[in-house]
């Protein structure tokens, strides 16, 4: 993966360069990790997990790892924190406690976790910056709009 496929502007180049990192260290094991429960498991006369959803988390990876995933089809492909996120968990889930890379794949699915929760805070608070400026009125008393008291003195409805 190439550091600057993390397309977001609420993650910096250092931000991006880490996970990039990360990913590219730990990458292989994980690809093999699936492509080895997948096999089992499709060989296993009692599947244990959902091959289906493991071939897709295999497939997806694949994309994150060329920087051609998409998020929706109208999206340009980059990498999706969330998307990396939620895939390595998947990851985390048939992973051996025992297995070689297990400490790197939870240092990378911690990362992502740190990454995708502090950008989730900078959207909340980009859009509550943008609603503070265009605060609409607000029905009061069951709906009824009030007079200022200015208005209704003025009028005589007091």
């Amino acid at each position: 993966m190439i550091a600057t496929d993390v397309r977001s502007r609420f993650v910096t180049e250092t931000q991006s360069q880490r996970i990039a990192d990360r990913w590219n260290g730990v990458y292989p094991a994980m690809r093999s990790i699936l492509d080895t429960v997948i096999t089992a498991q499709r060989e296993a006369q009692r599947p244990t997990v959902d091959v289906a959803r493991l071939e897709r988390v295999r497939r997806e990876m694949g994309q994150q790892d060329q920087g051609t995933f998409k998020v929706c089809t109208h999206d340009q492909g980059a990498f999706s924190i969330s998307g990396a996120f939620s895939q390595v968990r998947e990851v985390v889930a048939v992973t051996s406690i025992g297995h070689p890379d297990a400490g790197s794949i939870l240092r990378l699915v911690g990362a992502l976790a740190d990454l995708f929760a502090s950008t989730a805070i900078a959207r909340q608070s980009e859009r509550e910056t943008e609603q503070a400026g265009t605060v609409p009125a607000q029905p009061v008393d069951g709906g009824r709009r009030e007079r200022a008291d200015s208005e209704q003195t003025e009028r005589g409805t007091r």
